[in-house]
């Protein structure tokens, strides 16, 4: 018995279907024109906006000629003294006269003086100590290359002081050598005579740990606890008498000393109060300048 005419049917449409199916695609690919399998659609663009007007070229070198010059980028001028591109190790102008000093022509210079030049020890004492006080400071336990440094300073104006800059002046390098290696040699003196009256507390927490708001590091980060001295150049302040203290700081506040390394005493002595200068003072003066 065959099959029935619907089956048949049902049957012709499945075949169709694909059939139908690529002659659709066919149509599409390629009855409606195009240069491809698959026409991208058209789209409309925009005109291109007119080019802007060409300056006249160069006329062309002709075979042979020389190109012309291209000026070149100047170098930067070298900036005097230290910088970031200065790889040669620092040397201070007094050091190679401190290499040849003599100890014992610094000790003659400095007990008798020479022709306009007072004998050192009328205001710094004969070991180095001053017996006056005051605005002298002691020159014991200094070392030989910071004071070599202030002597040279007083004598070109980098420092000024109304006694020290004419001595200065009066010196050679030499004998700037020769006092700073025999002042330099000795040791400290004691501290200043008289009772400790204490209230220091302000003082000690500047020394040992500083005041970080307003950006004021410790003291002892330069100049050793207690004041006792920390490298070449940073100065013991230990037993050096409180108003030669106090009229130094007062100069780097206003600016009148100004051979300081950077500018950093000056900063720091404008953020101290007065009140923290002299307490500092009475501070370093009432301590001893070696370790007990």
């Amino acid at each position: 018995m065959g099959m029935p005419l619907r089956s048949y049917v049902a049957l012709g449409l499945i075949a169709a279907a694909p059939l139908i199916t690529l002659a659709a695609a066919f149509y599409q690919m390629y009855g409606k024109g195009g240069d491809g399998p698959i026409a991208p659609s058209i789209v409309a663009q925009p005109a291109a906006p007119a080019a802007a007007p060409r300056a006249a070229a160069a006329p062309a070198a002709a075979p042979g000629a020389a190109l012309p010059e291209v000026a070149q980028p100047r170098p930067a001028a070298p900036v005097p003294g230290r910088s970031a591109m200065d790889f040669a190790a620092y040397r201070p102008a007094w050091e190679a006269a401190l290499q040849r000093a003599d100890v014992d022509a610094g000790k003659q210079l400095a007990q008798a003086g020479k022709a306009g030049v007072q004998a050192c020890v009328a205001c710094h004492g004969q070991a180095g100590v001053t017996p006056l006080g005051g605005a002298f400071p002691n020159l014991a336990g200094l070392t030989q290359d910071y004071l070599a440094k202030q002597l040279w300073d007083f004598r070109d104006g980098s420092r000024q002081h109304p006694v020290m800059s004419g001595i200065a002046k009066g010196l050679s390098d030499e004998e700037i050598a020769h006092l700073a290696r025999y002042y330099g040699g000795l040791p400290p003196g004691a501290p200043a005579a008289g009772k400790d009256t204490g209230g220091h507390e302000a003082a000690i927490r500047l020394d040992t740990v500083g005041d970080g708001p307003r950006a004021l590091p410790a003291c002892a980060n330069c100049h050793g606890l207690q004041g006792r001295g920390e490298g070449a150049l940073l100065p013991r302040l230990a037993g050096q008498p409180a108003p030669y203290f106090v009229d130094q700081m007062n100069a780097f506040r206003s600016g009148q000393r100004q051979n300081d390394d950077v500018g950093a005493m000056r900063a720091f002595a404008q953020r101290l109060t007065p009140e923290e200068i002299g307490q500092l003072s009475r501070y370093y003066e009432s301590r001893p300048p070696a370790q007990e």
